[in-house]
């Protein structure tokens, strides 16, 4: 994973963000190939979660 924040302005951050997964076992090499959007659709859920704690302060872990 490599994340990279660059400012893009005053008050702008642009945060750009790249994963690889490597699979090691034959299931999750299946889940990997079945299911791509899962790991886009956590990825961008992780990032949002750190974007209301660095803008606003939440904790995300209060969130239920």
């Amino acid at each position: 994973m490599r994340d990279r924040l660059t400012e893009a302005g005053p008050e702008t951050t642009l945060w750009e963000s790249e994963s690889e997964y490597r699979f090691s076992g034959f299931l999750m090499k299946l889940v990997g190939l079945l299911m791509p959007g899962a790991f886009r659709k956590q990825s961008r859920q992780h990032m949002q979660d750190f974007k209301e704690f660095a803008e606003q302060g939440k904790d995300v872990r209060e969130a239920t």
